[in-house]
């Protein structure tokens, strides 16, 4: 990488992570936010995306200055270029107006079309996951401040009594239950938000198949924490994701994640069937 400011990977992921912390904070201020509009595309946003939206943005000009920001909230706005970050910052606002805790930050850099470095802020479990050419995960104070160093995280051997699967809260659906089936899974956890990829990345976890719609910005930041710790993440078709496609709106094909690109590959193969 000739970009100076992506030759250290994990140093790339650790100023995601503080600019994820900082605007994870300004979510568990506006914990009580439920000035709900809806947007053209049918989902959520309200006035804590909007806050946690500029100041992931200040943070952002101030730790990687001249790298443009594609956000949820303002992505007509903003151009591709050689490297951007994709930034989503409240990713699981139906969770977050709910009053659940499965909601987070996540941004990541792509340079090309692929993640160099994420991070993933969920305030109210405490946990931050980062990563660029390693993942590490860093536990969070209830005002959003970091505790202790951040620790390396690798994925789990799969479970001989086979994956435990993540299934969206709000968003479940049938191509989940039939693949998850399939490669006999006898645990499932309803789970919202790209916490997902942080759990799956930790070791705590080991699948999550997505066939309804998705945004890119909902899963670059676990795309390169999952893949640093050993896992995965691939399209039905059986190829890693890729990132900055603005003729399709920044929207992601169905995808498969996991501990592995064994059980990724495998998924793929019994969603093929299914």
């Amino acid at each position: 990488m000739s970009d100076p400011r992506l030759a250290d990977r994990n140093d790339l992921g650790r100023r995601l992570a503080e600019a994820a912390r900082l605007s994870g904070a300004v979510l568990l201020a506006m914990r009580a936010a439920r000035d709900v509009t809806i947007k053209a595309d049918g989902s959520p946003v309200c006035s804590a995306d909007i806050a946690a939206d500029h100041t992931a943005k200040r943070a952002l000009a101030r730790l990687l200055p001249g790298i443009p920001v594609i956000s949820e909230e303002s992505a007509e706005a903003v151009a591709t270029a050689p490297v951007f970050i994709l930034l989503d910052p409240l990713d699981g606002t139906r969770e977050f107006l709910a009053g659940g805790e499965n909601y987070c930050v996540a941004i990541a850099v792509i340079c090309g079309d692929r993640p160099v470095a994420g991070a993933i802020a969920a305030p109210a479990s405490g946990r931050l996951w980062f990563a660029g050419t390693e993942a590490f995960e860093q536990a969070l104070l209830p005002d959003g401040s970091p505790v202790g160093e951040a620790s390396p995280i690798i994925v789990r051997k799969l479970p001989a009594a086979g994956p435990e699967t993540l299934v969206s809260r709000f968003h479940c659906d049938a191509l989940s239950e039939e693949v998850s089936a399939a490669l006999g899974s006898t645990t499932t956890m309803p789970m919202s938000s790209a916490i997902k990829f942080g759990l799956i990345a930790s070791g705590e976890a080991d699948l999550h198949v997505r066939g309804g719609q998705t945004m890119e910005w909902d899963i670059a930041a676990g795309d390169a924490i999952l893949c640093a710790a050993g896992g995965m993440i691939l399209t039905l078709e059986g190829a890693v994701p890729r990132y900055g496609r603005m003729d399709r709106g920044f929207r992601n094909p169905p995808f498969i994640a996991a501990s592995s690109e064994t059980l990724a590959r495998r998924a793929v193969a019994a969603a093929g069937a299914a």
